[in-house]
């Protein structure tokens, strides 16, 4: 098997590769800078068996020699929220002449030509695009739990990320390639978080449509290195992932884990994440209807 990973140079995406490395798969990563492509070389070490090269989900041209004669994609690529710093002090004061009885979000922004719009919606349809040109035979992509949500803060604060990503599971579902959407909830280590958060030691489960975030059970966050194994898992098991989108949560450490692809996808029965006609025709509005009109 050889597998192409967009969005590699990222702390999800760099985990991706190094996975599909320890099984022995054949890997090409795709970063979009000299710095990126350094970094994740140092990363894997000297001795990884892995071609990394520049290309950018913006331009189109790029991206076709890195898809060449590859049999799968993994998509971990995602636009990346910054931190208004400003707004902090409006977040500090509110707690404090409320007594902390109400709470303010921060404000984010995005570099120019890095929105959601841009990266999360056109950058991956250009992928998708690239690999129905190449005939892969397979595709999972890396998205985001809150696509059913609207009014989630990382939709109403962070130009609606989430539902521009599901804008282009739409256009995957319906390109007729193979595919397989994962869903993860928060991913641990959060960024800039120093603390560890390692793999394999967390029971995983697997809902759709938000399901995870609404159970009460505090299953909506999970380890990148989780969703790393889950990508590779669902490569090595096409049979069991192809056709299916789902969401990825994990419970606290301690609880045993799960083992199998098989085991965290029988709880669902065969049932996926579904998709509305105003979700794939979706153009940045901030209404959007969630109920979903039929599986996909």
């Amino acid at each position: 098997m050889r597998v192409v990973v967009t969005g590699a140079g990222g702390q999800t995406g760099s985990l991706v590769v190094q996975k599909l490395l320890e099984n022995g798969i054949n890997t090409t990563a795709v970063v979009r800078s000299e710095v990126s492509k350094n970094k994740l070389a140092e990363q894997l070490g000297a001795k990884a068996a892995v071609n990394i090269i520049l290309a950018d989900i913006m331009k189109p041209e790029t991206l076709g020699p890195a898809f060449v004669d590859m049999d799968a994609l993994v998509i971990v690529t995602s636009a990346m929220p910054r931190l208004l710093k400003s707004s902090l002090v409006g977040v500090i004061l509110t707690k404090v002449f409320t007594l902390g009885f109400v709470s303010k979000k921060p404000s984010f922004y995005f570099d120019d030509g890095q929105s959601p719009e841009m990266v999360d919606w056109m950058g991956q349809r250009n992928q998708i695009d690239a690999s129905k040109a190449a005939g892969l035979k397979h595709v999972v992509l890396v998205s985001s739990m809150a696509g059913t949500k609207p009014d989630h803060f990382l939709n109403s604060q962070m130009d609606n990320i989430v539902l521009w990503k599901r804008k282009a599971e739409c256009y995957l579902v319906a390109s007729g390639l193979p595919y397989t959407i994962i869903h993860p909830g928060g991913l641990l280590p959060h960024f800039g978080d120093r603390n560890p958060a390692p793999g394999g030691r967390r029971r995983l489960y697997a809902g759709t449509d938000d399901s995870l975030m609404d159970d009460g059970q505090n299953h909506s966050l999970v380890p990148r290195e989780d969703v790393a194994a889950i990508c590779v898992a669902s490569l090595l098991e096409p049979q069991l992932s192809q056709g299916r989108s789902f969401d990825l949560g994990s419970g606290p450490e301690g609880e045993p884990c799960t083992v199998s692809l098989k085991d965290l996808l029988e709880p669902l029965q065969g049932s996926n994440s579904q998709y509305t006609k105003e979700q794939a025709e979706f153009k940045g509005g901030k209404k959007i209807r969630s109920c979903p009109c039929g599986e996909q």
